[in-house]
């Protein structure tokens, strides 16, 4: 790793630590040519590792740009969050997709990024839900519209 300060090639690892609740890693490093000392963050990248299986049989390599991009089109309400929180909210979902999925499908993406646009901004989840085909129908009961998963007959959703 280089220091971000002097640009020296080698820097020294003095302490390390994983954190708890994400796949993360925290490091404090120093460069012995200019002294200072500074932190990254390491984190598993969904990239190269993960394979998409889509529905036609057909795989492809796990794209953080298209959901970045996806989700800062749910952001029609809001653009000033789209701009500075799509990439928050896309690792988000990649970290969670890492340590919880072996086999990614496009329905487990748009579920978990559904989930958490949820916790983030409810209207930014329901403009996600109907560009991506997760709302079913509003016609039995007024109010917000309701959630299904994507290839389960309506009639075989629970009642409330």
């Amino acid at each position: 790793m280089f220091c971000i300060n002097c640009f020296h090639e080698n820097t020294k690892v003095i302490n390390t630590r994983a954190r708890s609740k994400q796949p993360q890693i925290w490091r404090r490093r120093k460069c012995p040519h200019c002294g200072k000392a500074f932190t990254t963050y390491e984190r598993p990248s969904l990239v190269d590792n993960k394979v998409v299986f889509l529905d036609n049989g057909d795989n492809e390599k796990f794209n953080l740009g298209k959901l970045i991009i996806s989700i800062a089109d749910s952001f029609a309400h809001a653009p000033t969050e789209a701009k500075y929180d799509a990439l928050w909210l896309a690792q988000s979902v990649e970290d969670i997709l890492s340590t919880q999925h072996v086999i990614i499908t496009p329905g487990d993406i748009g579920a978990v990024t559904h989930a958490v646009l949820k916790r983030y901004d409810e209207l930014a989840a329901v403009q996600y839900a109907a560009k991506h085909q997760l709302i079913s129908s509003t016609r039995q009961r007024r109010g917000r519209p309701s959630l299904h998963e994507r290839g389960r007959p309506t009639d075989e959703l629970p009642s409330r």
